[in-house]
Formats: structure tokens, C-alpha cells, sequence
């Protein structure tokens, strides 16, 4: 990890901009700082990319002027649209249920969980009948107050709420009121920020952290105060409006405190809450045209000349640019300026980078971070392999990933499973072992990875329509095979 972007050793910061966690056993501290996102950064700071951003603004409502006037000349062509639009939000408030629930279930099952934890810890603490207070804060340490017994019942219970509370509600929800694809995605995406922020705040705050001089105190105190007083005093305990706040600022990983701006700027939220609108339409209009091109596979020959490539190529490259701009970029400031969450380092630049470790790195660094901390560290440091604990990160997202793009979809294909955690990991390994550092080839590297994204995404956008269209114009009979159900139809559907 780099030590000026979200990790470093410990050293002195400013407390009055700097917001530290330790990760155990490392050494390393996460340090949350007053810092814009890169891109507001480069806008801020550079002329060159303030005119760049001004003929994308340029592009963009020409592309909405000349939609315009194509709904003019055909009519149809906007109801059929309209229609599709409509068809998607259509379960917008299945949706904020869904969505309803599951954030109960962190407030209502996780956070009085860990409060128990928390409290039976100082009880143990308080009524010790340990007179030495060196002895007694080493046991602490070394955590003698919970059996093994009480950290099974806590990890078990943890695990059935995020589980049933979390996971299989959603899931089982969006398949019994048959959500639709926008209405899917949204929730399954809510879903896994919803397990990694529990996750994160269950770990983080399950443990008191109670230093040796303030122990001192509460032992001096426990007569003079009742103790469910003097637990609810104590400033290590989990807080739930430090909870809720958590819940919808955009970091994954559980503080505090976090540093925050002084004021909330509103130009700044409509702005970016215009932006996300606009980006949103564009994604929608662009990913509609293309996937509408389609919705004769099985019936009509499949056009694979250079045209259709070309045009493939094209939407997959805006749809990667979107997708980006909206969810990594407006979004995620949108609600770090409603928060006044100061630290919106959410991507770095993920543009220029000429390996996958660096693009994966960079390109989302909340995720990143929480994959850093909670998946990579606990294996590499049980088992001393940087190798597997690589490989078991790969596998977590591109299994996320699958789960987000299947369920909607509602047929098993792993395409992007098997970019995702095997032809990737194919590229990772084989750029490890030929680690060059010809800096002259550096632009050409990075062009040719820039492409290869393009190109996986695009062919993900066309293989996934292919198989939506084909379960649609060429069904299976009422007798079919297990195989049959799961092989990919598009195989036997598509004809040339």
C-alpha cells in the first residue's frame, strides 16, 4: 500500500485534519485526511482539464439535442423508451423496503449485539476481583474476559444476522416480487455495502479499547456510579450516532471519527446531484440502443461485421466511462458533501496505470481499502502467503460481482466470473513474472491495457444481452435437463 494515499507507518499526524485507525499486527495505520477526489482535484487545479471537461459538457448535450430531435422524427421510438424506462423503476418502492430492512437489521440486530459485547467486557472488568491493576490490564489484553464458548456465540450470531437479516432477505425478496433489472442491481449493491460496513463495524467496535490510565479510573469510580452508568459514560463503547453516520457516509471502513468539511456547500450537491442525473439517462439511453439492437437474436442473423463491432466497442467504452463517472465520482461526493465527509479519496488515477494490481488498486478505493483490510491482511498474516491472499480477494469480488450481474439477469452465466478471477488473474501473474520497467513503452502499455478493458466489457455488455434476448425468442421445452437450464442459450440460439 502506498504511503501517501490511505495507509503508512505510524508517525505524528494532525489531529485537527487526520483521523487514524492501527490495523493489527502491522503496524500501518489507516489515516482519513481532508482531501477532494482526484478529479475535482485536476479540475481545480488545471486549465487543460477544465477545457477537456467543458467539451465533454459540449458532447453531451449534443448527444441530448440530437435524442431530441430522433424522438421528433419517430415518435415510437420515445414510447418504446418511456416504456422500457418505466418498466425498470417500476419497483422503486420494493426497492426502499428492501433497502429499509436491511439497514434495521444493522441498527436494530448488529448494533445491540456488539453493545452486549461491549458491555459484558466491562462488567468482567469492573467487578474483577483482580487486585493488581498491571495484572488485571494485561489479562485484558490478552482478552481472558471471553471464552471460547462466548466468541463462538458471538461470531455465529453475527453471522446468522448478516446472513438472514442481510443477504438472504434481499435475495429472497427479489426473486418472490420479481424486482426488475435496475430495481435488482440497486438492491444487491445496497445489499454488499450493507455487509461490509456491518462487517466492518462489527470488528472494529466488538472489543473495548480501554488504555491502562483510564482503567484506573473506572476501578476508582465503579463505587460512586452504578455500572450500567458508567458503561454508558465510557467513550470507547459502540455509539449509535457514530453508527448511523457511518451507515451513510462513503467509507467502508468503521471510525469514530472521521475529519469534516465545516459546512455543507448545496451548490455543490446540485451539481453533483445534477451530474448523477444526467449520467444516469445518458447510461440508460446508450446501454438501451445497444442492447435493443439485439432483441432479434434467434430470429433475425446475427450481424457480426465491422460495423456491429465498431458500435460494440463504442458502448462499452461510454458504459465503462459512466459507470465511473457516476458511481465512483458524482455519487460518492454527492453524499460526502450532504455528510460533510471530508475524505473523498475514492478512485486514483486508474487511467494511467499499465498492470492490473495498479488498476484494481486504484480504481476503487473503498472497496480496495475494506478488501485490504478485512480479507487480504487476516490471510496473508495467517498463513504468510502474499499469494493466496491475493487470490482470495480476486475471488470474493468476482463471486460479488457475479451474484450482482446474475440475479438480475435471472440466469447463470459466469462471464464475469471468469474474467474477473481466472483470465485476470492469468494477466497478474503473468505480468509478474515479466516485471520491465521500460519507461519508453510506458504509453503503449497503456494503451494496449486501456483497450483490453474496453474490449472484456464490451464483450460482457454482448454476451449477457445475447443471453437475455435468447431465453426470450428461443425458450427451452417444458422437459429439460438440468444442463440445458444452465448451459448458456445463446450457444444454440444465434444464428449467422
Amino acid at each position: 500500500m502506498d504511503n501517501n494515499i490511505a495507509i503508512g507507518k505510524i508517525g505524528k499526524t494532525n489531529a485537527t485534519t487526520t483521523t487514524r485507525r492501527m490495523i493489527p499486527e502491522t503496524g500501518k495505520i489507516i489515516k482519513f485526511q481532508h482531501r477532494e477526489s482526484l478529479l475535482t482535484q485536476m479540475l481545480d487545479n488545471s486549465s487543460h482539464i477544465r477545457t477537456l471537461h467543458n467539451l465533454i459538457i459540449t458532447f453531451v448535450m449534443i448527444f441530448l439535442v440530437a435524442t431530441i430531435g430522433d424522438y421528433i422524427k419517430q415518435p415510437s421510438k420515445f414510447r418504446d423508451e418511456y416504456e422500457t424506462f418505466l418498466w425498470n423503476i417500476a419497483d422503486f418502492g420494493q426497492f426502499i423496503q428492501i433497502w429499509l430492512i436491511m439497514n434495521l437489521s444493522v441498527i436494530c440486530l448488529h448494533y445491540p449485539l456488539v453493545l452486549l459485547n461491549n458491555f459484558h467486557q466491562y462488567r468482567w472488568l469492573i467487578n474483577n476481583p483482580e487486585k493488581d491493576l498491571d495484572r488485571l490490564f494485561e489479562m485484558y489484553q490478552k482478552q481472558k474476559y471471553s471464552g471460547w464458548l462466548q466468541q463462538t456465540f458471538l461470531y455465529i450470531a453475527y453471522a446468522l444476522i448478516s446472513f438472514f437479516g442481510i443477504f438472504y432477505y434481499c435475495t429472497n425478496r427479489i426473486i418472490v416480487l420479481d424486482i426488475k433489472l435496475t430495481g435488482s442491481f440497486a438492491a444487491l449493491m445496497e445489499m454488499s455495502r450493507f455487509l461490509m460496513k456491518s462487517h466492518s463495524f462489527f470488528i472494529e467496535k466488538k472489543d473495548l479499547q480501554i488504555e491502562k490510565e483510564e482503567l484506573v479510573k473506572l476501578i476508582a469510580q465503579k463505587r460512586r456510579k452504578h455500572i450500567i452508568q458508567s458503561f454508558w459514560s465510557l467513550s470507547s463503547r459502540a455509539r449509535f450516532r457514530n453508527l448511523i453516520y457511518y451507515l451513510f457516509s462513503p467509507t467502508l471502513i468503521y471510525s469514530d471519527h472521521y475529519p469534516r468539511t465545516d459546512k455543507i456547500r448545496w451548490s455543490r450537491v446540485l451539481n453533483f446531484g445534477f451530474q448523477f442525473i444526467v449520467a444516469c439517462l445518458m447510461l440508460f439511453l446508450i446501454s438501451y440502443r445497444f442492447v435493443a439492437n439485439l432483441s432479434r437474436t434467434g430470429i433475425e442473423p446475427f450481424p457480426l461485421n465491422f460495423y456491429f463491432m465498431y458500435k460494440m466497442l463504442l458502448c462499452g467504452l461510454a458504459i465503462y466511462l459512466l459507470c465511473f463517472h457516476i458511481f465512483l465520482h458524482t455519487w460518492h461526493n454527492f453524499t460526502a458533501e450532504l455528510m460533510r465527509f471530508a475524505d473523498r479519496h475514492y478512485y486514483d488515477d486508474h487511467w494511467n496505470t499499465t498492470k492490473l494490481k495498479d488498476y484494481y488498486r486504484k480504481w476503487n478505493r473503498i472497496v480496495q481499502l475494506w478488501l485490504y483490510v478485512y480479507i487480504f491482511l487476516p490471510i496473508h498474516l495467517r498463513f504468510q502467503n502474499r499469494n493466496l491472499a491475493n487470490f482470495s480477494v480476486i475471488l470474493v469480488s468476482a463471486i460479488m460481482h457475479e451474484l450482482i450481474f446474475n440475479l438480475p439477469l435471472r440466469f447463470f452465466m459466469p462471464v464475469n466470473f471468469l474474467f474477473f478471477a481466472v483470465f485476470s488473474q492469468m494477466l497478474y501473474f503473468y505480468q509478474k513474472r515479466n516485471n520491465g520497467d521500460d519507461d519508453k513503452q510506458d504509453n503503449w502499455k497503456n494503451i494496449i491495457f486501456q483497450t483490453s478493458i474496453f474490449i472484456g466489457i464490451s464483450l460482457q455488455i454482448l454476451l449477457y444481452s445475447l443471453e437475455w434476448y435468447s431465453r426470450i425468442n428461443c425458450p427451452l421445452q417444458e422437459q429439460s435437463t438440468i444442463i440445458e437450464k444452465l448451459s448458456p442459450r445463446f450457444i444454440y440460439c444465434v444464428k449467422f
